[in-house]
C-alpha cells in the first residue's frame, strides 16, 4: 500500500457556535485554518484532498480554495460524527485521513506517520494518535473504509449525535 491509497478530508462542518464565527476561516501567519488543513494532508500525500462541510455552510463554498472539492454531511445536525461518517461514505481508497479544521499545528510529518502506521498494519480499522493527557485525537487519525463506515452507519441509525 502507498500514500496514494489514502484519501484525505478536512472536517469544517462545526456550528462554531463558542467561537461566533466560522474558525474555517481563522488565520495564523495569512493563512486560514482551511487552507492550512487541506495542505497538511496533501504534503502528507493523501491524493485527493476533500472539504466535508454541513448543509448550512452553502454561503462560503466559493471561499474554499478551488483544487479541494467538497462533500456535504449526509446526516445532519450529528457534530463530528456526522463529518466522519460523510467522509467514509464518499471514500473510495482504502484507508481515509481525517484532519479537524480547528487542529492548526498538526504537521504533514505527524499525518504522514500516521499513514505510515497504516500501511504497515492491516489488523487495525483506525490509527488514533492519543495525547499527552491519554486521550484519544480522533479527529486527526487514519480510518479503514471498510471497517469503519458500518459500525458508523449503525450509530447513526440509533441516532446518536455529538463527537467521534
Amino acid at each position: 500500500m502507498t500514500f496514494d491509497d489514502f484519501t484525505g478530508y478536512v472536517l469544517a462542518g462545526g456550528k462554531s457556535s463558542r467561537m461566533r464565527t466560522d474558525k474555517a476561516f481563522l488565520q495564523i501567519e495569512g493563512e486560514t485554518f482551511l487552507a492550512r488543513a487541506a495542505q497538511t494532508l496533501e504534503e502528507a500525500g493523501a491524493n485527493p484532498v476533500k472539504i466535508v462541510l454541513n448543509k448550512a455552510q452553502t454561503n462560503f463554498i466559493e471561499r474554499l480554495p478551488d483544487r479541494f472539492p467538497h462533500i456535504f454531511d449526509i446526516y445532519e445536525n450529528r457534530g463530528s460524527l456526522g463529518g466522519v461518517h460523510a467522509a467514509l461514505h464518499d471514500c473510495r481508497s482504502e484507508w481515509m485521513i481525517i484532519l479537524a479544521v480547528d487542529l492548526p499545528f498538526v504537521t504533514s510529518e505527524a499525518v504522514a506517520n500516521l499513514a505510515q502506521i497504516a500501511c504497515s498494519s492491516k489488523d487495525f480499522a483506525a490509527i488514533v494518535p492519543v495525547q499527552t493527557d491519554g486521550r484519544p485525537q480522533p479527529l486527526c487519525a487514519v480510518y479503514r473504509t471498510e471497517g469503519c463506515l458500518p459500525k458508523l452507519e449503525d450509530l447513526l441509525s440509533k441516532n446518536t449525535s455529538a463527537s467521534v
